[in-house]
């Protein structure tokens, strides 16, 4: 018998609950190994100590000492998060969403891409002198631009009532209820 196959059993052994094929097994690994010695000492005095029900004897005042020294303690502050997170999560789930509306729209994503490169084209030749460039590119980068600022309006006014509003709410209520019990 291996180690690694006797370890499992040494609770069993200790309660007598094996077979006798095995406990025969096990006492005779137990006695040829004294890894598995050691490891069944320390099972003996971890079970000995298990069924030691001593219970210690509290002062009469010990809640209402605990309940003063636990009023006694600075109230936690909660939790402060930077700015950066806040508009990081949002512009990453603003941006998730416009693709999300893009590809569920059927709209090609070589499409959108030209009409993106055909506004910033547009831009680009409209800044070194060529009006004409705006007019091809700007309806699609306008349309574009107008797509993703309602989603970032959408977002920011979802994350706002989430914030001010229901997390307050259920702070409450989760007070209340921890108080309750």
């Amino acid at each position: 018998m291996r180690c690694s196959s006797c370890e499992p059993l040494l609770d069993r052994y200790l309660e007598g609950t094996l077979t006798p094929r095995q406990m025969i097994d096990t006492a005779a690994h137990i006695g040829s190994c004294a890894a598995c010695a050691r490891l069944i000492e320390e099972v003996k005095v971890v079970d000995a100590l298990l069924f030691t029900t001593d219970t210690p004897e509290l002062p009469n005042n010990f809640t209402f000492a605990v309940m003063a020294e636990t009023r006694s303690l600075p109230a936690p502050k909660p939790l402060q998060h930077r700015v950066w997170s806040f508009v990081t999560l949002y512009l990453t789930a603003a941006w998730i969403a416009a693709l999300a509306l893009f590809v569920t729209s059927g709209a090609s994503l070589t499409k959108i891409g030209a009409a993106i490169a055909a506004g910033f084209g547009g831009l680009a030749q409209s800044f070194s002198g060529g009006a004409s460039g705006i007019a091809q590119g700007a309806p699609a980068l306008a349309t574009f631009s107008v797509g993703v600022l309602a989603v970032d309006l959408a977002l920011a006014a979802i994350a706002a009532t989430v914030y001010f509003l229901i997390r307050p709410r259920l702070a409450a209520h989760l007070a209340s209820v921890s108080e309750a019990q």
